[in-house]
């Protein structure tokens, strides 16, 4: 049973895929998901996308919107480098093809100062581009649970528009780690949640089909695989082999091993930290 009602304990918002999170008090959804969240990307020549998976240098770019409404220019900080103040592309600005997985869409190229800045901190060769307002990358099926997903678009997420995770997963996976001997709990930071939640069973989230946050509503599609990423500590970069190691002992599945969840809002409203989680659908 639940222990009370569900809340959410933090909300995080990601600007740049793959760059460190901003936690914020509100957060407001469009269409596509979070106002402002992976709205810029980092790609190679040909226009994939560039993530922290295989560049782990990503992790320690810190940004922060330099509006109120987090759809203007993008702030970007790294050790032993200058803040670079990325604009957003104008209309004169170069149209580039660029590839999430296997969706392709529209973004607009930032320019080469910021081109020279990113490819300096990551160290590799890269472009800065920021989504373009008419792009249309398709939400799939998957990640809607019971909302109808046609006609919906997303950013440069992985797929889903939220990521939803309880805190009490996270802490009963570290206290799986502690036991077997692990010498510190895993940041939570690692799994890169748009929404935590508090007041609730581990895993508890998994078992939701439709509820509503505040006056929010989100379907909640398929369960979050998880890759690489997690084992990348986001402060010394340094790579280990949990949590996917304990992963594989108890949340493998056919698709994976999987924590959290991925989930899409109804439309567009504002999230708020200490919102309650009311479940009108179990899974």
């Amino acid at each position: 049973m639940t222990m009370s009602t569900p809340r959410v304990a933090g909300l995080t918002v990601y600007p740049l895929k793959s760059a460190a999170g901003i936690a914020v008090e509100q957060m407001p959804l469009d269409d596509r998901g979070a106002v402002g969240d992976r709205r810029w990307l980092l790609v190679d020549g040909g226009g994939q996308a560039i993530t922290a998976r295989e560049c782990h240098a990503l992790l320690h770019i810190t940004p922060r919107f330099a509006t109120a409404d987090r759809d203007g220019a993008l702030l970007l900080d790294a050790p032993r480098h200058t803040t670079l103040t990325a604009p957003v592309p104008g209309a004169d600005a170069m149209a580039r093809p660029v590839f999430v997985w296997e969706d392709a869409t529209l973004a607009l190229d930032a320019g080469d100062d910021a081109a020279d800045w990113c490819s300096d901190v990551i160290g590799r060769a890269c472009r800065l581009v920021h989504l373009d307002d008419d792009a249309s990358r398709p939400l799939k099926r998957k990640y809607a649970g019971p909302l109808p997903h046609e006609a919906r678009r997303v950013a440069f997420t992985d797929g889903a528009p939220l990521l939803v995770l309880g805190l009490p997963s996270v802490d009963a996976l570290n206290l799986r780690l502690l036991e077997a001997g692990a010498s510190e709990p895993l940041d939570r930071r690692r799994f890169r949640a748009n929404v935590w939640l508090s007041h609730l069973e581990p895993h508890e989230e998994d078992r939701w089909s439709r509820v509503t946050v505040g006056e929010v509503t989100l379907g909640v599609g398929s369960l979050c695989t998880r890759c690489v990423l997690t084992t990348v500590h986001p402060d010394s970069l340094a790579q280990g082999v949990e949590p996917l190691r304990s992963f594989a002992d108890y949340r493998r599945t056919s698709e994976g091993v999987v924590f959290g969840v991925n989930a899409t809002h109804a439309g567009p409203g504002t999230l708020a930290v200490g919102d309650a989680v009311t479940v009108l659908e179990p899974r």
